[in-house]
């Protein structure tokens, strides 16, 4: 290999190795700033320490409840909910979605129907779930599924509905099924939209999940925990929950967006 061919190799890995550095220092940038603004309000004594505790001892508490276990519990309660209520709100809501957006007309008489419930606050229905579901984890997955499934079918339907003309009338020019136009060329256009439903619903039933588990009340949680600690003033333990909490939801979300980028891989980052 040439000495050229040597020294473009070599800029080409110094420019990608840079680049990777740059993108982890931005994403690093955002919680150091946050970090650096709870410090501050905390060591000049901005609030009391009633209502903001000191940043350090919130993470040490986090750290010493995920050590020994004690908020293992917690957290597998609260995931099982919202995946329970989200996956059923996507496998419903997904097929629905597809089967409105293919009928114009379907999809102009229900998208009031579709987007009042969307528009209504699950949060405000705790009597509505408490008479029909009780206490139990039907009520909370039920609650996970509402905020889920009225997001995913309108952008399921509505990623149909934008599905390009030139690419279905080819498809009928040689010879595809109706079947075989939605199968092939329907949902692959509206799988980008639909995915957007789903990551957008994805945060959204996570944090009715955690809200239903505050209000509605249960054993095990960390809406329960988040609650508990609020009613004792334990505002160490208040906050080291919301930053797992808020951990967890980035993390589920990342998850998401990774998959999301194998799956539709044609329309780049």
């Amino acid at each position: 290999m040439s000495t050229t061919a040597l020294q473009n190799k070599w800029g080409d890995v110094t420019s990608e190795s840079s680049n990777r550095w740059a993108r982890l220092g931005l994403a690093v940038s955002g919680p150091l700033c946050l970090f650096i603004v709870w410090l501050a309000v905390t060591e000049f004594q901005l609030v009391p320490k009633l209502l903001v505790p000191h940043p350090i001892n919130a993470l040490e508490l986090l750290t010493q409840m995920l050590r020994s276990g004690d908020i293992l519990p917690d957290i597998w309660a609260s995931l099982y909910r919202w995946g329970a209520g989200y996956s059923l709100g996507c496998l419903i809501g997904v097929p629905f979605g597809l089967l409105i957006g293919s009928s114009p007309g379907l999809y102009r008489a229900s998208f009031f129907l579709l987007d009042f419930f969307r528009s209504l606050p699950v949060t405000a229905l705790f009597p509505l779930f408490l008479l029909l579901f009780g206490i139990g984890n039907s009520s909370k997955i039920a609650m996970a599924f509402v905020a889920t499934v009225f997001v995913v079918i309108l952008n399921s339907a509505y990623g149909v509905l934008q599905a390009k003309k030139a690419r279905l009338r080819a498809a009928r020019v040689f010879g595809a099924s109706p079947w075989q136009v939605f199968k092939w060329v329907v949902f692959f256009e509206a799988l980008p939209q639909t995915l957007v439903g789903m990551r957008t619903s994805l945060s959204l039933a996570l944090i009715v999940v955690i809200v239903s588990e505050m209000f509605i009340g249960t054993r095990i949680g960390l809406g329960q925990r988040v609650y508990d600690a609020y009613t004792l003033n334990l505002t160490e333990e208040l906050y080291a929950i919301l930053v797992l909490t808020g951990v967890l939801g980035y993390l589920i979300n990342r998850l998401f967006i990774a998959a999301e980028r194998r799956i539709v891989f044609w329309t780049g980052e």
